[in-house]
């Protein structure tokens, strides 16, 4: 499909939620309500009132684990305080997952110096299970990193927030994109929040205005 697409195509496009072919479902935080909000420092006011702090939480949640093993099971069975399934993964087999969580703790993530690092050995430990994609890979790093104290300085785009991405006019196709890249509003945020904000308000911001 040509890159000019008209503006009504593109927003059908974002509301269907598919690009190139893969379709992608709903954000990690969930809903973000009915009030339609047309520029980029309100969707970022919106979004730090909301669903920062659950974001907070969830990475809190990890952070203070016991240990390194323990949250890399927490994280590869994309289990929530309360045992049940983190909203992304909640549709991926529990078998798919038990056999993800073997392979990451046989991955020597304790070794990562960095997220870039951390990620591509998630990555490496279970690229070749089936039922897994890129979003199980992102957040199963992001919960791990936030553990060992390695969050992502860059913007990794996967499923929504390549949508939203792409909505700004950033390069969608890339694995993940400079915080210099984007609006200057969003620069402000910490990568792993701008990436929420791509993909909780990714069809707002194709008519959002401002910085």
């Amino acid at each position: 499909m040509p890159e000019s697409l008209d503006r009504s195509t593109e927003i059908a496009r974002m509301r269907g939620a598919t690009v190139d072919g893969e379709r992608f479902k709903g954000c990690r935080r969930g809903f973000r309500g009915h009030r339609r909000l047309h520029s980029i420092r309100a969707i970022i006011q919106d979004y730090m009132q909301q669903h920062e702090p659950r974001a907070a939480e969830e990475l809190g949640f990890f952070r203070q684990m016991p240990n390194l093993a323990r949250a890399i099971t927490e994280a590869g069975l994309a289990r929530r305080p309360d045992g049940k399934r983190w909203n992304h993964q909640r549709r991926i087999p529990a078998l798919v997952l038990e056999r993800a969580t073997r392979q990451l703790r046989q991955a020597a993530l304790g070794g990562a110096c960095s997220f870039a690092d951390l990620i591509a050995r998630v990555d490496r430990a279970v690229r070749s299970i089936h039922g897994v994609g890129e979003l199980y890979v992102y957040d199963t790093a992001l919960r791990i990193g936030a553990h060992l104290r390695l969050l992502p300085t860059e913007v990794y785009l996967h499923a929504g927030a390549r949508v939203g991405a792409r909505a700004l006019g950033v390069e969608y196709r890339a694995a993940q994109v400079p915080l210099d890249q984007l609006p200057p509003g969003l620069r402000r945020l910490e990568a792993y929040e701008v990436e929420d904000v791509l993909c909780i308000y990714k069809d707002w911001l194709v008519t959002a205005k401002g910085v």
